[in-house]
């Protein structure tokens, strides 16, 4: 079963060695993600989740909603 769980900095290894896989880089070339400090960062307007099959890491999911999000994108 795929379970999500809120992405934590103990997920600062993961999530870097992630945006090594070509796949990801594929994805969004040009976006350099400060991985220390926004793990650290819950505003309202956004969930960080990590998605799970059987208790092991497969992805991450960011949920925005851009109505409140800061930089009004």
């Amino acid at each position: 079963m795929i379970e999500l769980r809120p992405a934590t900095i103990n997920d600062l290894d993961l999530v870097k060695y992630w945006d090594t896989k070509q796949h990801v880089i594929d994805c969004d070339p040009d976006d350099e993600w400060n991985w220390e400090l926004e793990l650290n960062r819950n505003p309202d307007w956004r969930e960080q989740l990590i998605a799970e099959l059987n208790g092991e890491p497969i992805g991450f999911i960011q949920i925005i909603d851009p109505f409140l999000e800061e930089t009004s994108y």
